[in-house]
């Protein structure tokens, strides 16, 4: 009978140190993405960017495209409000990121984007609450800044063995984005082209919960061309990023007399200095139905396949 209560009991304990390990890994996991500023970097992650490998000029019209390039509001026509939701570590289901956009044009060349973007689980998230403006100084050249009040937080554990709970962690800050575009016009009889630079992290916001320097996040700093010719967008560029280089390429192409868009691209590098050489590749697909659009994204990164990917999915519409 002893030995009988003693197996329940260790079955016991096994099912909370089995309980215990989830929790402190998912909380290990975010709270160690915060740490290195890559948890808010899937703040402005929708699934039309995404499945587009995130190059910056491509995703311009998307109600979310301004966390990527705020200079983008300036060519919006018609308001446009989005909602995303996705899995960034499809390993764990209860890990998740819901944002929700909306763009609205001010006048002809000036234009407005709101957003908050919410993810994590159950013991810890983080937000991000954003105001983007962009500013067409002429027809073809426009500039565009991107304000971010940025929080994250991990609620303390109580440990297995003594039943003593950690300390909460958590820490806001603020941070900005810049960036601008500039029309080139038609190039080589291949199609228009558009160069951009995008600015993120522009004053190395810190976020860590003691101050501590290391804790300043990287400005992470892009260059891109775009080339547009009918219902075919390619852009590949190229970023810098705590001494590190970052190559994305990426397209979407249209299906003449159909609604539907195809999506792909390519990412190269490491965000992070003790990060190893990693590769990415995204797939996406959107389909519009008059005013309303559906996109879907995938990420498949090779060096960590234990995480099973990033699926995000999104629903845009235009008022």
């Amino acid at each position: 009978m002893t030995g009988a209560k003693v197996n329940r009991m260790s079955g016991a304990g096994r099912r909370c140190m089995s309980k215990f390990a989830v929790v402190f890994f998912a909380a290990a996991l975010i709270f160690a993405a915060a740490a290195e500023g890559a948890f808010f970097d899937t703040a402005g992650k929708s699934a039309r960017p995404m499945g587009m490998g995130e190059v910056f000029l491509a995703a311009a019209g998307d109600a979310s495209s301004y966390w990527y390039n705020p200079a983008g509001l300036a060519k919006f026509d018609k308001k446009q409000a989005g909602l995303s939701y996705g899995l960034p570590v499809a390993a764990i289901s209860d890990l998740s990121i819901s944002q929700l956009n909306v763009a609205v044009p001010l006048g002809t060349n000036k234009g407005l984007g709101l957003g908050v973007s919410y993810g994590g689980i159950d013991v810890a998230n983080d937000m991000v609450i954003s105001g983007g403006y962009g500013w067409a100084l002429s027809e073809r050249l426009a500039i565009g800044g991107n304000v971010k009040l940025m929080r994250w937080s991990v609620e303390g554990q109580n440990d297995p063995y003594t039943d003593k709970k950690d300390s909460n962690l958590s820490k806001m800050t603020f941070s900005l984005d810049l960036s601008a575009s500039c029309g080139l016009g038609e190039l080589f009889g291949l199609g228009n082209f558009t160069a951009g630079v995008f600015v993120k992290d522009a004053i190395k916001p810190n976020i860590a919960e003691n101050g501590n320097e290391g804790g300043k996040l990287p400005i992470d700093t892009r260059v891109g061309l775009l080339m547009q010719k009918g219902d075919l967008a390619v852009e590949g560029d190229v970023g810098f990023v705590d001494g590190n280089t970052v190559c994305r390429v990426g397209g979407e192409s249209g299906i003449t007399g159909s609604s539907l868009k195809f999506r792909g691209g390519v990412i190269y590098g490491s965000d992070f200095k003790e990060d190893t050489e990693k590769l990415d590749i995204n797939v996406g697909l959107g389909y519009r139905f008059g005013t309303l659009v559906f996109d879907y994204a995938y990420n498949y990164p090779f060096e960590i396949k234990q995480t099973s990917g990033k699926h995000f999915i999104s629903f845009g519409v235009s008022f």
